[in-house]
């Protein structure tokens, strides 16, 4: 039922996958902002006078100095994530699909077949390993509902397929039917 796969070319980019992998640690919000001077709610006014006072010259409140005045060089909002090109994207799956192929990791399995039997015998016979399934379509398939909250087997459609998760996990097992599987593995056995 489950075929180990071993591809031809196994070309691999070291580069293109550190650009996938950063990619997705940069899914941060960066929306981290202090109120600098200008943006302190208050007065622009001179809180004295310059001279008689016997204080120090004084500007407005909105000075860092004072409390409850502005920060002088705090963190500003900025994008944090970047674009990886779609041509390194596809050389980073290729990539990670090669890897998984030379650690002998790298697993086919008939769609139409797969029931919650054969998920257990998957599961009994690969114990403390992570095994991702790449499936056409997750919606259709009533054993991810099964399973989906197993610690060790993670459930993936060709278009939420994650290079840096597959990287993370033991087994890596695709569909016949999927359109990964068509694309970069059917042409390269």
């Amino acid at each position: 039922m489950i075929e180990q796969i071993t591809l031809k070319n196994t070309n691999i980019s070291d580069k293109s996958l550190h650009l996938s992998v950063q990619k997705t640690y940069s899914h941060k919000q960066g929306n981290n902002h202090s109120l600098d001077r200008s943006e302190v709610t208050g007065s622009g006014k001179k809180l004295f006078k310059q001279k008689g006072t016997g204080n120090a010259r004084a500007g407005n409140k909105k000075t860092t100095q004072r409390r409850g005045g502005g920060k002088a060089f705090g963190p500003k909002f900025h994008l944090v994530s970047f674009k990886v090109n779609k041509k390194v994207k596809n050389l980073a799956l290729m990539s990670s699909i090669s890897i998984k192929s030379n650690n002998k990791s790298l697993y086919s399995i008939d769609e139409a077949k797969l029931d919650e039997k054969a998920v257990k015998d998957i599961l009994n016979k690969n114990t403390n390993k992570k095994i991702m399934i790449v499936l056409k379509n997750t919606n259709e398939n009533k054993v991810v509902s099964k399973f989906q909250n197993f610690k060790n087997i993670s459930f993936h459609s060709d278009k939420n397929y994650s290079i840096h998760s597959s990287l993370k996990s033991d087994m890596l097992i695709f569909s016949n039917k999927s359109s990964l599987y068509e694309a970069y593995i059917g042409k390269n056995i």
